[in-house]
This record gives C-alpha cells, structure tokens and sequence, in this order.
C-alpha cells in the first residue's frame, strides 16, 4: 500500500460546508461557509461558544446530520478512505457506507458520556460490539481488548467494569470508557468534543497524554473541539475559532492564542482563568469579562465570620456494598466517605475537590439527604439533622439547596420554566397564590440576570448557560442559607462561565450565602473560595485557606492535582510524567477498611494528612 503519509493531500479537507435543519424560510443556518484540511498526525482545535457550530460540524463528518434533523445545504467534506479505497466526499456515502467509515476510520468521543451509552448493556458488550463489527474480532478477543483499552485511560478495576452497567459508573468514569471506546479501533481521524471536560485534572492529563501517543505511533489526526484554552493550547497544532456559525480567525496554534487578530478571540482568551492569577491574595474575586466594564458595580466580598458554623460534618462515613457470588452476599464495599469532618461558615465557599471517585459528589448528596450515611453526626446551626425524625428534616432541606452538574437533566422538559422555578417554594409552602408565585418567580429570574418574561419557555428554548442561571434560580427560591453547588460550571464556555462564577459570586456578598463548591477545575476554585479541602480516595487529605492551599500545597496529591492544571502557553507541550502504578480505588474487600487518615496542622488553619512528608 503507498504512503499516503508522506503525499501533500490532506486526509480530511472541509470546504466551505453550510448546514441547515429545518425547511423552506424558516431554516436555520447553524454553520455557514466553514472550510479547514486536517494532515496525518496534526490536531485541530475547534474553539467557540456554545451554539457557535463547533459540534454540527463534527456531526456533519460523521453523516450523522439526518439523524438530528440537520442536512448539509453547500460545501463538501472530502475524505481518504482506506476501508472503500478512494478519495470520498462523505455527505454522498450510502449509510451502509458511512458505517464501514464511522467508527472504524472515523471515531468521535461525544462530550455527554450518559446519553451516547446504552443503559440496558454492559460496558464490555457495548466496546465488544464495536470490535466485533470493525475488526471481526471473537467474543473473547474483544473482551481482552476492551479491558485492554480501560486500563489504558485507567480505569480502576477493569476486569469489573466490563460487566458494570454505564450507570454504576461516575460521570468521569463514564467519559473514560467513551474514550477508550473511541481509541479502541485506532481509527486515523479521531474527533474529540469536549472530551475532558467532565474529567478531574489528573485524568484529564492522563487522556491528553494517551491521545498524544496514539498520534506518535498511529499517525491519527485529531479535531479537538473544546473550550478550554489550556487544553487547546498544549494539544492543538492549529485552531479554528467559531462564532454564531461562522468561521472568525484561523491559523498555527501560537499565531492565534498568543497574537489573535479578531475581538472575539480576545475576549474568549480574557475569560480563561488563569491558575497563580491570585497569588498574594486573600479574598475571591470577579472575573474582569470584556464588553461588561461599565456595568454596575458588583458588592465586595465580606470577611467571613468564623465565630459560629452554618454546617458542621463530624466523622461522616458513607459506603456501598458490592454483592457477588452464587448467594448475592455481600464482598466488597465502596468506601466513598470515611470519617470525614469539615465546617462551612456563614458567607464563606468552602471548595471540595478531588479526582472522579473520590467521593466529593457523595458528600454532598449526603449533605442534601439524598444518600443515607453510615455513620457521623450533620448539625445545621447546631442542630443534629441526622438523629430527627424524617418530617422534621424537611426544615432543613428548605434551607440547603443543591445545584446539579447537568442543567438540561435537572429541569423538567415538558414544564415551562416558571413552573419549575417555582416548585420548591410550593412544596415547602412559602407561596400561596398564583399572584405571589408569578412574583416570586421574576424576582427570581431577574437574580440571576434574565428577563421576567422567560418564564414561559421551555428548558431547550435557553442556551446551556441560561439553563444553569435557572437552576441557580431555582435553589434560590426557598431562601437558602447554603447552596450545594456540584461541578455547577464545569461543562460551560469559559465566557458563560466566569458570568455564572461572577453571578454566584454577587449573590454570596448580597445574600450573605454559604456554598460547598464541588468540583475539579482548580483555576475557578482559586477565583471563588475562602476555603479549600482536599479528598484522596473518601477522605480529607489537606484543608486550608485558598493562599495556603494554593501556594503553599503540602500534601504529594495537592500537588499532583495543580500540576496537572493545563496552562496556557501556546505550542509548548507539557513534560508532565504519565501517572504509573496501580490505580487507587475505595473499593474493598469486607473487612478491610481503610486507616482513618490523621490531620495535623501546618500554620494557623492550615492542615495535612499526617502521613504526607
């Protein structure tokens, strides 16, 4: 076979594409006039806003347009395949044909690992599947390669999960096998959208490590859709920026991250939070957002009393049991929380954040009483939630709210939004009319920076930001003392994100709120909160100040955690040493507990884990 490497022709080239969805006047044109090539072994990076037609135009490769509505209305996408053997414009393949190509030759990792897997399957007979059909693979074979390629983005326990069902798994884990999913056939063009954006900064590390060498020795080329600057900086070789369907600025990747040309561009690379950008500072701060100069001034943030907690966590345990055998009995057990104490004061936000798996998301539902603990005390102002009766702890749901990762999940689609804002002030009865709830409800609306008169639309009529506005909205209604906010803006643009960071930020100082701040992206941590814990496996590793913790990181997983932070330096590849060794998990045998981690203090307020050096 000739070495189509070495020859001029790129393997994909995109040109001038436009695709509509809809018909006759009232179509939508959600990419327009699009054009890049894509070489062997290069990346592209796809950057832009949500609704920019980053992922339309991925989809469109893919022939996956007419599942979604969508119909490619101009243009060509021009592709070298080996498995037909010709050069092919891919919006004229037949579907038989597409899906020798798709998946094979052409592999996407989807940026919402829930929904793209199937639920009624395990993990290993779906990635069995794909081998099967592409590589003719026996069913044993594909088994050992599937486990093959779990081990490779390095999933814990990997023989298990071939028989666990996607639910069993965390989001991370579940975007991990997507990914392993995608890599498995070593496809030539790989298309990854958005695929570390639900990944802990160690993992996430890990995956750009492992896509990088699958370039080195396959020769794959990537395009790379994703709005994290950082990640693009280090993966990217060129970069294509999008805004409202249209191509802005292309180019190298150092040409236009470190000298853009076009106003978008710099107001996207303003937005990037920047881990070290608070060094020698105390307080959080607000984001300076380009375009927002001169809009009022926001309320400074308060110093926070420590003289009485709004929360206290004392030796919270929480974990799972794993039955196997021939009599269901119980083997092993999960140990998501062990013995784990913290407090949160008044106006304060306490960060939580740790890798997939290591139980801040438990925690936290723990908190909010949607996961039953084992053990350990919860007193609210005092008060011991877990030993009163279950009617009496309606009280103090009302007073602690929770914000999910997934805005679109979390609203009811078939409910106007109004209606969905309004339900918890119903349910805990602090509305009484129709009168007071529309009220209410624009009051609420208008908090978090919307129009009143939205609260007839429908979740799919607001963009994802806007969606997440809502559910902040929505924990607002009842007049919390403390919001629960569980990777809150971990999957939004970096724009949409710093406004929703600003907005959570604004309502702190206005309303005085407490907020537990779940999540894995350690430059937004740095920008928001007073405190910071760290978990390793369901307990506290190091706790302190966001300076002590920051700048002075005692513990090796603190420091593994923020020097695995991408940052962004245009073209230079990280030198970061891949993660080795055996992968921690919390799961154990019976019997087989985990040693109750001791904290010792480092300076005033500041603690380690005792057995850190």
């Amino acid at each position: 076979m000739p070495d189509i490497t070495a020859s001029n022709t790129p393997l994909l080239s995109v040109r001038d594409l436009s695709v509509t969805f809809g018909e006759g006047p009232t179509a939508a044109r959600v990419v327009d006039g699009v054009s890049f090539d894509i070489a062997h072994n290069r990346t592209l990076a796809i950057v832009g806003e949500s609704g920019s037609g980053k992922s339309i135009t991925s989809l469109a490769v893919l022939g996956l347009l007419k599942h979604l509505g969508g119909r490619v209305a101009g243009g060509e996408i021009l592709f070298q395949s080996d498995v037909l053997g010709r050069r092919v414009n891919l919006d004229h393949l037949t579907e038989a044909e597409l899906r020798k190509i798709r998946g094979n030759e052409i592999a996407m990792i989807f940026q919402e690992p829930m929904t793209s897997l199937n639920p009624v399957y395990t993990i290993g007979s779906q990635m069995g599947e794909t081998l099967a059909l592409h590589q003719c693979l026996s069913r044993n074979d594909a088994r050992k390669k599937a486990q093959e390629f779990l081990d490779l983005v390095r999933l814990p326990n990997a023989k298990r999960l071939l028989d666990s069902y996607p639910h069993q798994l965390s989001g991370g884990m579940r975007q991990r096998v997507m990914i392993a999913m995608a890599l498995c056939c070593q496809p030539k063009i790989l298309i990854a959208d958005e695929p570390t954006t639900a990944l802990d900064v160690t993992i996430q590390a890990q995956i750009l490590h492992i896509i990088r060498d699958l370039q080195a020795e396959m020769q794959t080329s990537v395009i790379f859709i994703s709005h994290d600057m950082g990640v693009v900086s280090e993966m990217a070789d060129d970069v294509l920026v999008m805004k409202a369907s249209k191509p802005i600025e292309a180019g190298g990747v150092t040409e236009v991250l470190s000298h853009p040309k076009e106003p978008y561009t710099q107001e996207l690379l303003a937005a990037v939070p920047r881990i070290g950008s608070m060094t020698g500072t105390t307080m959080p701060k607000l984001f300076d957002i380009p375009g927002q100069e001169n809009a009022p001034a926001a309320a400074p943030a308060k110093p926070v009393d420590r003289s009485k907690p709004v929360l206290e966590i004392e030796d919270l345990t929480v974990r799972f049991d794993i039955r196997g055998g021939l009599l269901s009995r119980v083997t092993h057990r999960v140990h998501a929380a062990e013995k784990l104490s913290f407090n949160i004061y008044p106006g304060e936000t306490l960060a939580l954040v740790g890798e997939s798996g290591s139980g801040k998301s438990t925690v936290g539902k723990t908190i909010q009483q949607l996961q039953e603990p084992v053990s350990g005390a919860m007193r609210f102002h005092g008060q011991d939630i877990f030993s009163l009766p279950t009617e009496d702890r309606k009280a103090f749901r009302k007073q602690t709210q929770y914000v999910f990762q997934d805005p679109y999940g979390s609203l009811n689609p078939r409910k106007p939004v109004g209606e969905s804002l309004i339900e918890p002030a119903l349910v805990h009865g602090l509305v009484t009319s129709k009168a007071e709830a529309k009220d209410k409800v624009a009051d609420l609306l208008v908090k978090v920076g919307l129009p009143a008169e939205h609260a007839g639309r429908y979740p799919h009529q607001f963009s994802g930001g806007q969606r997440q506005r809502l559910c902040i909205a929505r924990a607002l209604a009842c007049d919390p003392s403390l919001i629960i906010a569980d990777e809150a803006v971990s999957a939004l643009d970096v724009s949409v994100q710093a406004q929703v960071v600003n907005l959570l930020m604004q309502l702190q100082a206005e309303q005085g709120l407490s907020y537990l701040f779940i999540t894995h992206d350690m430059a937004v941590v740095e920008r928001i909160s007073h405190r910071v814990a760290v978990m390793y496996l369901g307990q506290i590793v190091e706790i302190g100040s966001r300076q002590q913790v920051f700048e002075n990181p005692q513990h090796p997983y603190t420091k593994r955690l923020l020097s695995a932070v991408p940052v962004l330096n245009p073209g230079v590849r990280p030198s970061r040493p891949p993660l080795e060794g055996e992968i921690p998990s919390g799961l154990r045998a019976v019997g087989n507990e985990p040693a109750p981690v001791t904290l010792r203090a480092v300076s005033d307020g500041h603690f380690v884990a005792a057995q850190a050096s």
